[in-house]
């Protein structure tokens, strides 16, 4: 049976403030079972996405605000052992999404132990796979930009300051994802240089102990398969990660409508109303194809209109499905899970375009 979310006044303001809390804390999370092909994405990067495009300047942090509350994404430098120093940027863009959504992933493997927070990294590739991002070496290949920003994750600071209108405080909290990880020798100076090619990838990393815990409570569960639809665009990643963790919370009567103004803060990058306008209906467009079950219209003047949507139609696509005879698999083939979905019911042909 779902538990109800409670409500952000119900939570302290330390409670609130915290990057990676979301309810107070249960029992042990659930396994996920043998036949169920899901990957996991923590939700407070449900809730505030990272940027969607590498910054104009790579030394600034990135921010995100409103007048209750500010994210801040701090990159980094640190000198290697004879003088040089390294500057990391900040990560961005749908390969950051995806590597965020690995660890999660890993973190609740059935087989893992409660308390190992040391992630392989060599399992990346064949989770990449899985959603339709064939690892490519070279120069422009997916590899690199994975590796980029697999250390741009592993280096930036995160840190969220909160005003508390109950008694007039204003607090902040900082986490880092990534405790620590071994490089091979060398392996710096090149990433100094720019040649991820010959950058061998890290022989693992360990979530911070913050990092993991929530990781391993607090994350939503996503189909693995319908990543595919949308792992080359950043912003429908991010509006299918909210989709399904807000549209299970609504109420099977209630309806939420999430206005222009509030979309441009929490999805946009600085864009002009007018393009945002564009660029996110091409991207909702590509979100719903992954995520046909949500029950939302985009409508032209208000914004987005949320009704409930019952998470048993999504958890569906969790489970593997046998691999049958062609014939026999199209005629059983669903809908919703074919490259012919059925389109976006009640307004959805609103969002136009191809996502970015």
């Amino acid at each position: 049976m779902m538990q109800t979310e409670p409500k952000q006044s119900e939570l302290s303001p330390y409670q609130q403030l915290d990057l990676w809390h979301d309810v107070a804390d249960q029992c042990d999370a659930p396994r996920v079972l043998d036949d169920m092909d899901v990957s996991f994405l923590h939700k407070s990067f449900c809730i505030a996405g990272l940027p969607l495009r590498a910054p104009k300047n790579p030394k600034e942090p990135y921010t995100r605000n409103d007048n209750r509350f500010a994210l801040t994404i701090a990159p980094n430098s640190f000198m290697l052992p004879g003088g040089d120093m390294v500057h990391v940027g900040i990560p961005y863009g749908p390969k950051s999404r995806l590597l965020a959504m690995w660890m999660a992933t890993e973190v609740r493997d059935h087989e893992r132990r409660t308390d190992n927070r040391w992630l392989e990294i060599g399992r990346v590739t064949h989770w990449l796979r899985s959603i339709g991002v064939e690892p490519v070496s070279g120069r422009r290949g997916s590899l690199n930009a994975v590796k980029d920003q697999l250390a741009r994750l592993a280096f930036s600071q995160f840190t969220m300051v909160m005003k508390n209108g109950a008694v007039g405080d204003t607090m902040f909290k900082s986490d880092r994802l990534i405790e620590s990880s071994v490089f091979g020798d060398g392996d710096f100076e090149l990433y100094l240089c720019g040649d991820l090619g010959k950058m061998a990838w890290p022989k693992g990393i360990e979530l911070s102990e913050r990092a993991f815990d929530r990781f391993r409570k607090y994350s939503i569960p996503v189909p693995t398969a319908r990543l595919a639809r949308i792992a080359h665009s950043a912003m429908a990643i991010d509006i299918f990660a909210f989709l399904c963790y807000r549209l299970p919370h609504l109420s099977p009567r209630e309806t939420e409508l999430v206005t222009w103004r509030q979309l441009i803060s929490q999805f946009g990058s600085g864009e002009t109303p007018s393009k945002f306008r564009e660029t996110f209906e091409a991207s909702i467009r590509c979100a719903l194809d992954a995520y046909p079950e949500a029950n939302v219209d985009l409508r032209p003047k208000e914004g987005l209109m949320m009704r409930w949507s019952d998470p048993a139609e999504l958890r569906r696509a969790f489970f593997v499905v046998p691999t049958l005879p062609s014939a026999d698999a199209k005629a059983l083939s669903s809908p919703g899970e074919s490259g012919n979905s059925k389109p976006a019911r009640g307004g959805r042909k609103t969002a136009k375009g191809d996502a970015p």
